[in-house]
């Protein structure tokens, strides 16, 4: 990255601007030479070459004295110039809808032919950086969301295995109060369960003719 107060126009550099904004937004990058730089010759082969530096230099577009523009990256048609301010000096862009990879260091080199005139930087800053963190937070927690959502409808997907009886008929085997009193009558009375039938009232009442 780019480190601050390293001058990359070196022994050209005229002017350095810091600039904040808020993402999103348009923000102006000033980029204006004094006319004298320019001469009184408004067909002379004159242009300022804008680059973004980040990790590595980055060619945006050049615009002559003429206000003409060629651009290598106009960053889908958000960077703007005004081509009726050129011959005055002026070679200032506006960019639109300010992105996350936007803010770094801009420079505009004028040239005179191939000859290095004088040089700008301009430092696009972020006039609330705690809002990166803010969105990138936002974003972790989204992907923790996601992943418990995840989980939970592949645990709702996952059926109960069926009593292993109840495929034999249709009485409610998989009913677990059925199965705590059908076990407690095979326990208690072996053979003799088969004439209970496994009714609790008639169970009770056998009980009782069995006592006396």
């Amino acid at each position: 990255m780019f480190v601050k107060g390293e001058h990359l126009c070196k022994d050209k550099l005229l002017k350095r601007s810091n600039v904040s904004t808020e993402l999103r937004s348009d923000v102006l990058l000033p980029c204006d030479f004094d006319p004298a730089l320019l001469g009184s010759d408004k067909t002379a082969d004159i242009a300022v070459q804008w680059r973004q530096i980040n990790t590595t230099s980055h060619g945006l577009l050049e615009i002559s004295l003429q206000g003409e523009a060629m651009f290598w990256n106009n960053k889908k048609g958000r960077i703007k110039h005004f081509p009726k301010l050129s011959e005055s000096g002026n070679f200032s862009l506006l960019l639109q809808k300010v992105q996350p990879y936007d803010l770094s260091l801009y420079t505009c080199e004028l040239f005179n032919g191939t000859s290095s005139i004088g040089c700008q930087e301009i430092e696009l800053q972020n006039e609330n950086p705690q809002l990166i963190w803010i969105i990138a937070g936002v974003l972790a927690g989204g992907t923790v969301l996601l992943a418990v959502l995840t989980t939970c409808l592949l645990c709702a997907k996952r059926k109960p295995q069926p009593h292993p009886e109840s495929v034999q008929g249709n009485c409610p085997y998989d009913n677990p109060i059925y199965d705590t009193y059908h076990n407690t009558v095979q326990v208690s009375h072996g053979s003799d369960a088969a004439h209970v039938e496994e009714n609790p009232i008639y169970e009770t009442v056998w009980n009782s003719r069995g006592s006396m």
